[in-house]
């Protein structure tokens, strides 16, 4: 009879968790949102102004907020206040004469352009005249360079008869 109880015993522990499975998982929720509703009340705009003046905020709608971080509105002809665009400065073209004398290296006048801020690295100038098999190409004379030149184009004038 021992065998026997105990399992009407344990019989007994599953269905209880059952129960309280479900009254927890269904009723709890709508128990809950009830009591919410019964507590819930409106909240008025002067209560919602008195709160943000209480905390040092202020309130804008989405039309405002965007003008303020600059995003202004296409669509909104009410703006009359047109966004500033901010342009980078230009940097000056730096204009140089570059004088390559005979038994000048490949490695000097790529340090030299870099020095007079035509390019920002020699190394760059360096590698492209290799790449491109031109580093013995280089001839003695005198060229104008630009700060605005790009390495192929440097390349191309200082290897050119």
């Amino acid at each position: 009879m021992f065998n026997s109880g105990l399992r009407g015993f344990g019989a007994g522990l599953i269905a209880a968790s059952g129960i309280l499975a479900v009254v927890h998982f269904l009723g709890s929720d709508n128990i809950d949102s009830e009591a919410k509703a019964e507590n819930s009340e409106e909240i008025t705009y002067e209560e919602v102004n008195e709160y943000l003046e209480n905390e040092g905020l202020v309130a804008v709608d989405q039309a405002k907020l965007d003008q303020l971080e600059g995003k202004q509105n296409t669509d909104d002809k009410s703006a009359t206040e047109e966004p500033k665009e901010e342009k980078p400065e230009e940097e000056p073209v730096i204009k140089t004469t570059v004088v390559i004398s005979k038994g000048t290296s490949t490695g000097q006048v790529t340090d030299y352009l870099e020095s007079q801020k035509i390019i920002k690295n020699s190394d760059e100038l360096l590698k492209y005249l290799r790449a491109n098999n031109m580093e013995n190409k280089v001839r003695f004379g005198n060229y104008e360079v630009n700060s605005k030149m790009t390495i192929a184009e440097i390349a191309k004038v200082i290897t050119s008869p």
